[in-house]
């Protein structure tokens, strides 16, 4: 074989990995379709899967098998209801590596930055965003493509997994907020009413609200090093399956969040991409940014959210953007912005002044 053949037969192996997913959730899709009735043969029918395959660890299959299933299932079942069904039965564990991550993990807030950074490596239909609105955590999901029929199974699925995996690492049996979907309450829904959080119907988006506080309570199974052993593996899984490296700018970002010794440097965020530090330096050299331009970025953003919290005041934030002092924050911010950080919250102050009036 030639190194040209070679190479193009790698290049194949990698495209299929990239459009793959784990055999986890197939198969609990057909232990939901087996408790109605109907035996794994019908719905493994049009695929190239078997019942030996699925229960092979680490298996991934491909995403047009992946469909089949729950098409199947959903028409040999006749419940329509099936993605609530499916929700409502996962468990960390049922997310592979990302799963024993999570359980391991100190708090819910750096659990779901795991599950924001990772879930590529589990699902890729949906982009998961998360954000703060004063005491409120909004996590949205938005469309990656069009799914067709099989969208609200997805995102039922999806949405009440988190929750029900939240209430697990959390040791509840039941959390306060709210489920959005964005399509008219079906039929089937009051059928599982009374186990699921308060849901609403016809919303502008998918999107699951929960109170910020929950973020920082600790998990019951938290295990610092159990979370990095986990880690590796994910990221490991990630190279692996992970979209084409032009995503380097992205996975950065991921990486730069202020702890209490500050920003990482080059080097730390180098090492937690398995690369050196002057990979890391050309590989975003090549995509024409820098760590530098990235990490001023980061301050940036953050800056701007620490900046609506009334409670703190320009020095704190300083602090925590790991600035020595006042002056070298505000003249950083001068640079990126346009105005210093005093007028910069008095605009902040003064449009959610303004946005409390139009309530």
């Amino acid at each position: 074989m030639t190194d040209q053949s070679r190479s193009k037969q790698q290049k194949l192996r990698r495209a299929r990995l990239r459009n793959s997913l784990p055999t986890d959730y197939p198969r609990m899709v057909m232990e939901i379709a087996a408790e109605h009735g109907v035996e794994p043969a019908r719905v493994l029918a049009g695929t190239r899967l078997t019942q030996a395959l699925l229960d092979t660890p680490e298996l991934r299959i491909s995403a047009k098998d992946a469909s089949r299933v729950t098409l199947n299932a959903l028409s040999l079942t006749g419940n329509p209801g099936l993605g609530l069904e499916f929700g409502l039965r996962t468990r960390p564990t049922a997310h592979g590596y990302l799963g024993y991550a999570v359980m391991s993990c100190s708090t819910l807030g750096e659990a779901m930055q795991l599950v924001l950074k990772y879930t590529h490596i589990r699902q890729r239909d949906f982009g998961i965003s998360s954000e703060l609105d004063r005491d409120t955590t909004i996590i949205t999901f938005t469309d990656k493509h069009n799914l067709g029929q099989l969208r609200s199974f997805y995102l039922e699925c999806l949405t009440i997994g988190v929750l029900r995996v939240a209430s697990f690492l959390l040791g509840e049996s039941e959390l306060h907020g709210e489920l959005w979907f964005d399509w008219p309450e079906p039929d089937y829904f009051a059928k599982y009413r009374k186990r699921l959080w308060f849901v609403r119907f016809n919303k502008p988006q998918v999107q699951i609200r929960f109170p910020a506080e929950y973020l920082q309570q600790p998990l019951v199974m938290a295990d610092p090093v159990a979370v990095k052993q986990a880690v590796v593996l994910c990221e490991r899984e990630l190279v692996l399956t992970g979209p084409e490296p032009d995503n380097i700018l992205d996975r950065v970002r991921a990486e730069l969040r202020p702890s209490t010794e500050g920003y990482p440097n080059l080097d730390t965020v180098a090492a937690c991409l398995f690369m050196s530090g002057r990979s890391l330096k050309r590989k975003l050299s090549e995509r024409g940014s820098s760590f530098k331009i990235l990490l001023d970025e980061a301050r940036y953003t953050d800056a701007v959210k620490l900046m609506e919290n009334p409670d703190l005041d320009i020095s704190q934030i300083c602090t925590a953007l790991g600035y020595k002092d006042p002056p070298s924050f505000t003249r950083a911010f001068k640079r990126w912005s346009g105005m210093t950080p005093s007028d910069a919250r008095h605009q902040v102050n003064k449009q959610a002044s303004t946005a409390h009036l139009k309530r």
